[in-house]
């Protein structure tokens, strides 16, 4: 019900001259008790330490969440060894993907058009199937996702046929270790953020739960990257403010933590699920 609503009214949004209402609505964070009622709402934003310990509190196995500084930005840690990573899109609803899909963690979003939040803006493939093409402007990185792994390449770098799954993110944030954003980036606006990190052994999904520069997340990342002595190839920018999304099933199925309404379509989302477990040697 509330997925083909809201489906219906971007619609409808899109056709008019203004920003569709989602983009003035609350940014919100909590805890749902499933199975979801019909009367839910999404109207309350914790603290941010009250989320971080909501997050902790998941007890997904090999799920690693914890705080980067004193800011509200939070780092989720999924370890290769023990999760998939794949690319959901047109229309993704973190709650459907979380218990339906079988996934445990959900990431968003894509960047979309601001008169319609479910329009990918650049590059969307999702199943093999190119949805959007990509745009030669602006978002100068792609995050692609074949066989359970992600990678992040240069935006002319891509073809058809390279992921099962891609989105168009950017701007990089760090590459190889290193600050991959001018200073000057502070002279754009703060936003909430979402963004994901491509590592040795793991994946990062990241969260700025205040609205933050993005040079001043690189910073931060770097730092706590440093002290935890991991090393990421890469870390780019999904889309942020109403459209940052950060969702978690808890280890017995009874709840979701988010950040970012879970129960609105987005464009395309990072979802995560549990590897299979390998055959014994």
């Amino acid at each position: 019900m509330a997925r083909a609503a809201w489906l219906a009214l971007t619609a409808l949004v899109g056709c008019e001259d203004r920003p569709a209402p989602r983009f003035e609505a609350p940014l919100v964070s909590g805890v749902i008790t499933l199975p979801l009622r019909e009367t839910q709402r999404f109207d309350t934003l914790l603290s941010q330490q009250g989320l971080l310990a909501a997050l902790q509190g998941v007890g997904q196995r090999h799920i690693s969440v914890d705080s980067a500084d004193a800011a509200g930005l939070i780092v989720v840690q999924l370890p290769h060894a023990h999760f998939e990573a794949t690319i959901l899109g047109l229309g993704a609803v973190a709650v459907e993907a979380l218990i339906e899909g079988g996934y445990a963690v959900v990431l968003g979003s894509g960047f979309t058009s601001v008169f319609n939040p479910v329009l990918p803006l650049g590059l969307l493939q999702v199943a093999g199937e190119i949805k959007s093409e990509p745009t030669p402007h602006g978002y100068t990185r792609i995050l692609g996702a074949s066989a359970g792994e992600l990678r992040v390449i240069a935006r002319d770098e891509f073809h058809s046929g390279l992921f099962e799954a891609a989105i168009q993110v950017g701007p990089g944030i760090v590459q190889n270790g290193r600050l991959d954003i001018l200073q000057r980036e502070r002279n754009l606006p703060a936003y909430s953020r979402a963004a994901v990190a491509t590592c040795d052994d793991r994946w990062l999904a990241v969260i700025a739960q205040a609205p933050m520069h993005l040079y001043d997340l690189g910073e931060r990342l770097l730092h706590y990257l440093e002290a935890r002595n991991l090393r990421c190839a890469e870390v780019v920018n999904l889309s942020g403010d109403r459209e940052a999304l950060l969702a978690i099933l808890s280890a017995d199925g009874n709840s979701i933590v988010y950040f970012g309404d879970p129960t609105l379509p987005k464009a395309s989302v990072v979802a995560f699920a549990a590897a299979p477990p390998q055959p014994s040697q």
